[in-house]
């Protein structure tokens, strides 16, 4: 799905000092709506995800395909001379995002503050843990402990790990849209400004509805709805032993799946967590038992109802690919990977070029903090 050539961050530099996911999906977004992203890696390694397997060429293929368009520069922070070009750069720059534990870059002289008060229009933006506030404050973790420690894996049915980084991703959301509010608010104000966005507060958005519900002192939307312990929401099994997922919450949709199915008694039972509810869900099941999975999803397309299958990922890649939602991506030794689209179609387009190797722009970099 290409977007216009709109990029509105054309002619912003962000200066990233992160690693791994969170900061690359901060990074994918920023780079995709136009900004010009320099990516400061230790020298010898760099960023972890570059040696994440599978390999293309020699470089994660996930790096590929966050990183098309960056700029790699490579300097070591614990030395004076790299201190010394991190603080040129942060003064020419527009952003500047960290992910490092809070303090650290206090200790060797480049804090968030002391760069804002060298440049005065510098936004900086803080990705840690656990914020800088409380008992942990401070603390190193991973998406497994943030979203254990919120609550949020207390909703997933089972308590399974959930095989994704929620609050790595999420959080790296929610830092991208304070990043563009405090780039708004620098336009009218001519200042910029430090913004922390912790990796704990990243499942926040998904936890809302059951928290507000467990404040006004009842169980939570989610567990009775969401979970899969209703009949007109979960995931059922079909006579050629694949899955479809039904998200019929909407009493109509319910009913017109039921009406289709053959079995519309059971319009009234849809949202029922209780003995009603599981015997419907047991007389669906044996219904969907006896055709195929793409007779169900067939019927449910004529009727437009919330039938869709439960995808490997194979048939997902190309499901998204006829969408539009999966473009090629360039890679450095000029072949090219299936990757998502830009997460803002609407505005962003891709850069066209591969992620970058290990310290390929510094001399170039360098060349241009250099007095004329």
């Amino acid at each position: 799905m290409s977007g216009p050539a709109l990029r509105p961050l054309r002619g912003t530099t962000v200066v990233d000092l992160s690693r791994m996911l969170p900061g690359a999906v901060l990074a994918r977004m920023l780079l995709d709506l136009g900004a010009r992203l320099i990516k400061i890696e230790e020298p010898e390694a760099g960023d972890p995800m570059r040696h994440l397997p599978p390999l293309v060429d020699g470089v994660g293929a996930g790096f590929c395909s966050f990183f098309r368009g960056a700029e790699s520069v490579c300097i070591d922070l614990r030395q004076a001379r790299g201190v010394s070009v991190l603080r040129r750069l942060a003064g020419r720059a527009d952003v500047l995002v960290e992910s490092f534990r809070p303090g650290t870059l206090e200790t060797w002289g480049v804090g968030p503050e002391s760069l804002v008060r060298d440049n005065p229009r510098l936004v900086v933006c803080s990705l840690s843990g656990f914020g800088d506030e409380g008992p942990e404050a401070g603390r190193v973790g991973h998406d497994i402990n943030f979203a254990a420690w919120s609550g949020l894996l207390a909703l997933i049915p089972g308590g399974r790990v959930p095989g994704v980084q929620v609050a790595d991703v999420t959080s790296a959301l929610l830092a991208c849209s304070s990043v563009l509010a405090a780039l708004l608010e620098r336009r009218r104000s001519g200042r910029g400004l430090h913004v922390r966005q912790p990796l704990a507060a990243g499942p926040l958005p998904f936890l809302t509805f059951a928290l507000a519900d467990a404040a006004a002192g009842a169980d939570s939307a989610a567990d009775r709805l969401l979970s899969g312990h209703c009949p007109a929401y979960r995931l059922y099994l079909c006579g050629d032993g694949l899955e479809l997922a039904l998200g019929a919450l909407e009493p109509k949709f319910w009913e017109g799946f039921v009406d289709a199915i053959g079995i519309p008694e059971l319009a009234p039972d849809g949202l029922d967590p209780g003995a009603r509810g599981r015997r419907a869900t047991r007389r669906v099941e044996d219904k969907l038992r006896t055709r195929p999975r793409e007779y169900w999803l067939d019927l449910a397309r004529e009727k437009n109802l919330p039938v869709t299958p439960v995808n490997d990922l194979q048939a997902a890649r190309q499901a998204l690919r006829e969408a539009g939602l999966i473009e090629q991506t360039p890679v450095p030794d000029g072949t090219s990977l299936a990757t998502p689209a830009p997460y803002t179609a609407s505005v962003g387009t891709t850069p066209r070029d591969p992620a970058p190797r290990l310290g390929e722009h510094t001399e170039r970099v360098l060349d241009e903090l250099r007095p004329l």
